[in-house]
């Protein structure tokens, strides 16, 4: 009879300190050794341990909710194709290598509406303005992205003082939110409104909350293809970039900053590459290389798929390096560019904001014990907010006379 010990692994085939694959868990605890350099290790705990399951469990679910349902053979052929154009069609602009000429110059904001409305007792305008964002003529994927009709409005959340103007805070919710009741108390909107004195704009990204063009929320923004993504984030930019000018020409606004998470930190980081006169560019948890944020969440099924229909990875991360925060300098001075990151995130796992953090030059960063959605509860994290604007905003008024309005709880994911 042959010994259990001739089916496993040798001693030397394995790297030093590292777990075989074949027991349950070992690639995460495996990451754990090979700890990247530039973030504290964690301590590791039963609840630390419960806080990394809580964030696989999620990037289960994420992946069970974008995965590819009937991968027919027109769609596999769709899908290469239309990669293979849009590389092709970036590189014969010189994009490729110079992204900044990728994005357009936003127009002015047209057709602005607001309706008063409330959730979850804060009350708050719900303001939507025509998008104007068409893709360039020619461009992968654009007929059907402008046949997205819903995402031709775009939508925020606002909250704005009345009388003399005053420093306003534009918060980019994460992938799947932009609905008013997760994306206000995420971003403690009521309590910076009313406790720094800001005005808030919560904006609301494409493909998602009122946009969406699917049952969930942020539905065809991680298609397989990643063209969609690259139209998500370049709709984003000119969408942002129109509602600063917005801001600051209509509406007095003395100063600007952004805060962003998540995917919405990613958007945060690009932003921050184009609009230099930021109050503060603040990046929570965010996934700054979005292919290899995917390729975490589809896993197995995504790998094939994207094997079987013939284009390479690095093709694919050549090709969004039209919208990649980290293929620009940064506009926004060094010493208004903050991070927070958590040590247990499994979707923006330590590497990504340690890569942003590098190519923003060492800023500010606040690590935190924590998982992905952690971030409003943590302490150390509100209070590196509060400092940061503090920092950045050289007129803050807080409502006098008004006792110190508590931080929201945000609702579960």
């Amino acid at each position: 009879m042959m010994k259990l010990s001739s089916f496993l692994p040798k001693p030397r085939e394995l790297p030093t300190g590292q777990i075989p694959k074949w027991i349950p868990g070992s690639t995460t605890i495996n990451e754990f050794l090979d700890w990247p350099d530039g973030a504290p290790k964690p301590k590791m705990s039963l609840g630390s341990m419960a806080m990394v399951g809580v964030d696989e469990a999620l990037m289960v679910g994420l992946g069970m909710a974008s995965r590819l349902r009937f991968p027919t053979p027109g769609f596999r052929q769709r899908c290469a194709d239309e990669m293979e154009d849009a590389l092709e069609f970036f590189e014969d602009k010189g994009w490729l290598d110079n992204p900044r000429g990728y994005h357009q110059t936003p127009s002015e904001l047209e057709k602005i509406k607001f309706k008063k409305a409330t959730s979850r007792g804060v009350h708050y305008e719900h303001m939507s303005f025509d998008s104007g964002y068409v893709p360039h003529m020619g461009e992968a994927g654009r007929h059907r992205w402008l046949g997205y009709t819903p995402n031709h409005t775009a939508h925020c959340w606002v909250l704005r003082h009345p009388g003399p103007p005053r420093p306003w805070l534009i918060n980019i919710h994460g992938y799947r939110m932009g609905v008013p009741y997760m994306d206000l108390p995420f971003f403690h909107a009521k309590a910076l409104h009313e406790n720094k004195g800001l005005n808030i704009l919560q904006y609301v990204l494409p493909l998602h909350g009122p946009r969406k063009i699917g049952p969930t929320s942020g539905d065809g923004v991680l298609a397989p293809g990643y063209v969609n993504l690259i139209h998500t984030e370049a709709q984003a930019m000119f969408e942002l970039r129109g509602i600063i000018n917005w801001l600051k020409k209509e509406q007095g606004a003395p100063e600007v900053g952004v805060h962003g998470i998540s995917l919405g930190g990613y958007t945060t980081a690009m932003l921050s590459n184009l609009e230099g006169g930021l109050a503060c560019a603040i990046a929570g948890v965010p996934a700054v290389n979005l292919v290899r944020a995917a390729r975490r969440l589809g896993q197995r099924n995504l790998l094939y798929f994207m094997d079987n229909i013939g284009m390479p990875w690095h093709d694919i991360e050549r090709m969004t390096n039209v919208i990649s925060p980290t293929a620009l300098k940064p506009k926004v001075p060094a010493k208004k560019r903050y991070i927070y990151a958590g040590l247990l995130d499994r979707l923006a796992r330590p590497e990504d904001p340690i890569d942003l953090w590098e190519h923003w030059g060492q800023p500010k960063i606040e690590w935190y014990h924590g998982n992905h959605i952690t971030f409003p509860w943590e302490k150390t994290v509100n209070a590196f907010i509060d400092a940061a604007l503090d920092e950045s905003f050289t007129d803050l008024k807080p409502l006098s006379g008004k006792k110190k309005t508590a931080r929201e709880k945000p609702v579960s994911t």
